[in-house]
């Protein structure tokens, strides 16, 4: 389910900063507390677990799953430090982003906790209109930039920022990256084609997020995409001893109910050949001469792929759920059906073909309901 670790000069680098322990190794980390960067900066005193996953995100792209409370930004502010260092001693003019959808109480815990230049940046601050010259003094002039994803995605395609100038990039709530979010854009459009690439460190409570999830598979094919798509390997701590001293564990209560007794098969009859109709109609469009594109086929087969996802999502929901549940699942789905404003016609097309599909089963699961539900 991992991706192997990529090529990378600047991953090369950080190997040289005397990381030579191993990622997965369980021995007890240091305890001692991190000295601060400088006289204006805090001292950090990290927990024995937060040792641990710094450890291996020194090592390699990592994305960090740990509960909210448990203090993910402390690992950030950690390597924060220890690559923001290295990289001055070294003499090296590159700058670290983070990343987060509200910017300003990360900001403050940064420049508070560091030491070093930090700067934030957002929407209301005008930053849309900057020029290149207005980014060149930010640049110059600090060494944290922190941001939301749509400022850094906007910078990158007006060619003001450049990831190969970028030594360290920490993805708040990476969880995120998915669809047509910044975060993926930005990975996509930029990090996986440049060829000096910065370190990634991701930050979530829950790598998967989408509603709908009706198996492990679903959970495993979602992880596997997010690692994909961030080019990390999710890491998180197995032995909770420590965790749960500060963040509790809920406490499970198992309720048991009888299976379903829904058995219509004439509802189901229609949804299969709801969704067969739809099928056909975007294998057809790959038949097209439009689909001689690769990346044209592969949006279609990621369509299809998706329909077939949805129908068997719904079916679950009717089988475990009942009637009313399957109704409000499909609205979920067309909920979650991607905005294609920005592609081109003919996909704008194909890519409406989901969403009619939904609405077509809305209807038809809408007239199975109870009057009056």
């Amino acid at each position: 389910m991992h991706s192997p670790e990529l090529a990378n000069p600047l991953k090369r680098s950080f190997d040289e900063m005397n990381l030579k322990r191993d990622a997965d190794d369980d021995s007890n980390p240091p305890p001692s507390p991190l000295p601060s960067s400088s006289s204006s900066s805090k001292e950090l005193s990290p927990r024995s677990y937060q040792w641990k996953v710094f450890e291996v995100a020194k090592r390699r792209n990592t994305i960090a799953v740990l509960d909210t409370g448990t203090g993910k930004t402390m690992i950030a502010l950690m390597l924060i430090r220890e690559i923001g260092q290295a990289v001055k001693a070294d003499g090296r003019k590159l700058f670290i982003i983070f990343l987060a959808p509200t910017v300003h109480l990360q900001f403050k815990v940064i420049k508070d906790s560091t030491g070093f230049e930090v700067e934030e940046y957002y929407g209301a601050k005008g930053v849309d209109e900057w020029s290149a010259k207005s980014w060149e003094k930010e640049i110059s002039e600090h060494d944290v930039l922190v941001m939301t994803p749509q400022i850094l995605l906007d910078a990158l395609r007006k060619a003001f920022l450049s990831l190969k100038t970028v030594c360290l990039m920490i993805v708040d709530e990476c969880h995120r990256a998915t669809g047509n979010h910044p975060y993926t854009k930005i990975m996509k459009e930029f990090y996986h084609k440049s060829v000096d690439k910065p370190k990634i460190f991701g930050m979530t409570a829950s790598p998967v997020i989408r509603k709908g999830v009706s198996s492990s598979m679903d959970c495993e094919n979602q992880i596997s995409e997010l690692e994909s798509i961030l080019d990390c390997q999710i890491y998180t701590i197995e032995d909770r001893t420590e965790l749960e001293v500060f963040i509790p564990s809920a406490k499970e209560i198992n309720r048991f109910y009888d299976a379903s007794q829904f058995h219509n098969l004439d509802l189901k009859a229609k949804l299969k050949s709801s969704w067969s109709k739809f099928d056909n109609l975007l294998l057809n469009l790959q038949g097209s001469p439009m689909t001689q594109y690769k990346d044209m086929d592969d949006k279609l087969k990621a369509l299809r792929k998706r329909l077939s996802n949805d129908h068997a999502k719904i079916l679950y929901c009717l089988d475990d759920l009942g009637l009313i549940c399957a109704y409000e699942a499909v609205k979920v789905c067309i909920e979650n059906v991607s905005n294609a404003q920005e592609e081109f016609e003919f996909y704008r097309q194909s890519s409406s073909q989901c969403k009619c599909f939904l609405q077509e089963v809305l209807g038809i699961i809408g007239g199975y309901l109870p009057h009056g539900t």
